[in-house]
This record gives structure tokens, sequence and C-alpha cells, in this order.
């Protein structure tokens, strides 16, 4: 992949927010680009604050997509975007040390921009949610199922014609459109329990 086309972090945001296959891209060569940095000043913090994690890495790529959702919501102004990611990745580190193990950990120079921790609570509220959305997708069909997909992770409606070979953009807003009316019927009577 040639990730040559983004020579600023600038270029990076600009794609991540325009959505489809151009934040999917944008968002392969940001992780690329800046993974093994992020992972390697995380392991630096962990030892800082004398933790064993096997699951640097995982923490890494976690924060990485708290990161994409931030961006693409408006949640990043300015700044580095390595720092955002490493801010967020030890932000989660230390919530998770202090849930863990309860101690007080030391503070590191580096950019922390917060994380969004979740309460185990909410994290299997939406696991549930999801499990159901996905099921219920399944329902209405798989080409229905990938209309609303690509549609959630803002491709137009353009990309979704020519990737799912719609015979044009108007056929698959139309189909879009009944997608989405035969999800909401088949929601209609789902009830969460909190």
């Amino acid at each position: 992949m040639n990730c040559t086309e983004y020579k600023t972090d600038e270029d990076f945001v600009i794609a991540l927010r325009s959505g489809g296959r151009n934040r999917d891209r944008a968002a392969d060569c940001l992780y690329r680009r800046y993974s093994e940095q992020t992972v390697s000043s995380v392991q630096r913090f962990v030892g800082y604050n004398s933790g064993q994690h096997d699951e640097v890495r995982d923490l890494a790529q976690d924060a990485f997509l708290i990161m994409i959702r931030k961006i693409c919501e408006g949640g990043y102004n300015d700044g580095s975007l390595i720092h955002f990611w490493i801010g967020i990745a030890k932000g989660r580190l230390r919530n998770k040390v202090k849930r863990d193990a309860k101690t007080n950990l030391v503070d590191d120079p580096l950019l922390f921009d917060g994380a969004d921790d979740e309460s185990p609570e909410t994290r299997m509220i939406s696991k549930q949610q999801l499990e159901i959305l996905d099921g219920k997708l399944d329902e209405i069909g798989m080409r229905c199922k990938q209309v609303l997909m690509m549609w959630a992770r803002d491709y137009s409606m353009k990309e979704i014609a020519v990737e799912l070979e719609f015979s044009s953009e108007a056929m698959a807003r139309k189909t879009k459109y009944k997608c989405k009316q035969k999800l909401v019927a088949v929601m209609k009577d789902i009830h969460f329990e909190f």
C-alpha cells in the first residue's frame, strides 16, 4: 500500500473524517506509520511503573481504535497524532493498573489526553446490544447487512454502488432506505434490560 499521500498529520485527519475507503486507507497507513513507536513508548511506560503487561500491543490497538473514533467525531483538533495515540494508550494502561493493582503510577511527561474508560457493565450492555444488532442484520439478509454496514462506516452512495455492483447510486440509495426500514421493523420489539 502506498502511503506517500499522507505527508502530515493533517492529511490523515482530513482523510479519516472523509469516511469510506479514504478513512480505511488512512487508518491503515496511520497504523503502519506509528504503531511500533506507540508500542515502544507504552512498553517503556510499563517499565517505569514496574508492571508486566503482555498485552501492550493489544492495548495500543484498542487505543488506536479510540483515537480513530475521536478524530472522526471531531474530538481531536490539533497536535501530534502519535502523542494523541500514546496519550490514549497510557491513559487506558493507567486505568487498567489502577483497577487491577490499586497502585499509584508516576506521571510521564508525554501528552495525556485521557481515555474513555467504560465500566464493565457498560461494556457488557454494549456487547449485548451489538450481538443483538448483528443477529437482526443477519435476519434482514446479507445484501442489506452489507449496504447498512458500509453506510454506517460513512461510505458514499457512489462507493456502495461500485463496491456492491449496483446499477447506480440511486439504486444503492433506494436499497439502503428499504434495508433500513427492514431493520427498524425487526428491531421494534427489542428492549434492553439495564
